[in-house]
């Protein structure tokens, strides 16, 4: 049996674009439509209008729930400082005093974009998701990968983070096929730190049929299974599925997180790996206030 047919001549042309991880032009996909890269503020509405005139007794309380709540910014369990550091910082609320508003260090269009509709999202309804797109080609991705396996071991119990492979070509659905076969096989773990290490560290982009089946091996996956697994229904499924998150996210570089399907970091505020992952600190902050 062979593997999945277009892996030889696609995982061939992968030294052509190493160096790249922004999506190429012109983009193989179509571009992402403009409702989903748009950023949009949730609608406020409008109070129901009445018939009768209120009278004065009505209006004379009215006014002092409107006053009250005006000083005191609504009710909040917590109120949230944002450390030199940029992290968030959360502080017990004095007493039975309602905290202050919140004042948010990073803003939309700066530092991240707001889909206008969320989008799906692969973890349990009670989880908040932070989703590192990613390529294993990616000189960047590599090195962050370290540093986001670093930030999710303190994210919290509420947090579910997982990886999704970017696709923008054949070479990237080769490449992602990878990641969901180590998955399916129960080795992802030491697959993804071997994949990396193989590009970046030996220079074999696992072009060719028997160095694949090679690094399988060595994680201790007999030919026969390994082969089963790759061409499964479920990889391929898994394949299309990132392809279809690729697009309905608007990715155009990696690395890159979304928060719960609903928030991509991105924007000219971000010049580091540290300022994604405070700016993903907060939106996952957001999130648990249910903004």
């Amino acid at each position: 049996m062979k593997l999945y047919q277009p892996v030889l001549p696609v995982l061939a042309a992968a030294a052509l674009v190493l160096a790249a991880c922004d999506r190429p032009e012109p983009a193989a996909t179509p571009a992402a439509p403009a409702a989903e890269t748009a950023a949009a503020a949730p609608a406020i509405q409008p109070a129901p209008e009445t018939d009768t005139e209120p009278t004065a007794a009505e209006a004379a309380a009215a006014n002092e729930q409107a006053t009250a709540v005006a000083e005191t910014g609504g009710a909040a369990d917590e109120e949230v400082k944002a450390s030199g550091s940029g992290a968030i910082e959360l502080k017990p609320a004095a007493g039975a005093a309602a905290a202050t508003p919140v004042d948010w260090e990073y803003e939309e269009g700066t530092h991240f974009r707001r889909m206008t509709a969320s989008q799906g999202t692969s973890s349990n309804p009670d989880k908040i998701e932070v989703a590192e797109v990613f390529w294993y080609g990616c000189s960047h991705c590599y090195n962050f990968d370290p540093i986001v396996e670093e930030w999710k071991a303190s994210a919290g119990n509420d947090v579910s983070f997982v990886r999704i492979p970017v696709i923008w070509s054949p070479t990237h659905q080769e490449h992602a096929r990878l990641m969901y076969t180590a998955e399916s096989l129960g080795v992802l773990p030491e697959a993804h730190e071997a994949i990396f290490a193989s590009f970046h560290q030996k220079g074999n982009l696992l072009a060719k049929e028997e160095d694949i089946v090679q690094l399988f091996a060595g994680l201790g996956v007999e030919e026969d299974k390994f082969r089963e697994a790759y061409n499964s229904f479920g990889v391929t499924s898994a394949v299309k599925r990132a392809e279809n998150l690729t697009r309905r996210y608007g990715i155009r570089s990696v690395p890159i997180v979304v928060v719960n399907g609903k928030y991509v970091t991105e924007g000219k505020g971000i010049k580091s790996f540290a300022d994604m992952l405070n700016v993903t600190d907060e939106l996952i902050e957001r999130e648990r206030r249910g903004l």
